[in-house]
């Protein structure tokens, strides 16, 4: 007996191996399109936010290049997963029209040992995306910060768009530019509105300016030429202080 039932044994191992490669081929065609897909489609989304904002402002093509770059792995970490859900769906539908599950069934293979070999192939990406995202995600995520906080030392006026009312580091400052020179960041027809002081409000005009950081790259200077300061108190309605 136990003669005749090892070849049978052997050979239905070998069967079931050959089935779960097949369905692991079934799941890596689409996981590799969706992935691909998803993480193109976002990067590309990346670029259409981005690129205004970067390009034709004096910054060399391989620092915007690697702001994109150091997107990418953000994009990934969110990508994987929906990939994996995307293509297994895909795979088990797949097979599903085809009636091959309903062969499988047929042939005394049971839904457990169907879905073993995707279950292993979810657990495999699902530790490799933790490993991506405790290692490689943190540390671009890190660099990308760095080297946007560098391009904004450099150039000030990155941020600042023509003809809107524009905060200054979320207080109660605004600024409100005619034009800016995308080049040397100087800016023309500059209004600059300050809320801070509960009673009083000032507007600064001047026919241009410039932005720049302290030599300590801590506090935000801002240059102006031929100015005025426009002053209100609430406690004198009707009357204005101007200072040339």
């Amino acid at each position: 007996y136990n003669e005749c039932w090892k070849p049978l044994q052997s050979r239905y191992l070998d069967n079931l191996r050959v089935l779960e490669r097949y369905l692991l081929r079934q799941l890596v065609v689409p996981l590799c399109f969706a992935f691909v897909a998803l993480t193109g489609f976002l990067l590309l989304n990346q670029i259409a936010r981005r690129f205004g904002e970067l390009a034709g402002k004096g910054l060399p093509w391989s620092v915007i290049g690697e702001v994109f770059f150091l997107s990418v792995p953000f994009i990934i970490a969110m990508t994987l997963p929906m990939a994996v859900m995307i293509a297994v769906l895909y795979a088990l539908s797949h097979l599903a029209a085809d009636n091959e599950i309903t062969a499988m069934r047929a042939s005394g293979i049971s839904v457990a040992q169907i879905l073993s070999p995707l279950f292993a192939a979810g657990i495999i990406l699902a530790l490799i995306n933790f490993a991506f995202s405790d290692q490689v995600l943190p540390w671009s995520n890190t660099q990308l910060r760095s080297l946007l906080v560098s391009i904004q030392r450099k150039k000030p006026t990155l941020e600042i768009h023509e003809q809107v009312i524009n905060g200054l580091g979320g207080t109660s400052t605004y600024l409100r530019a005619g034009r800016v020179d995308p080049i040397s960041g100087r800016m023309r027809d500059v209004a600059i509105y300050d809320l801070g002081a509960f009673d009083e409000r000032r507007i600064i005009y001047a026919d241009s300016g410039r932005m720049i950081f302290s030599p300590n790259e801590k506090d935000l200077l801002l240059l102006l030429w031929r100015g005025s300061i426009h002053g209100y108190k609430a406690s004198q309605p009707g009357t204005t202080q101007i200072t040339w």
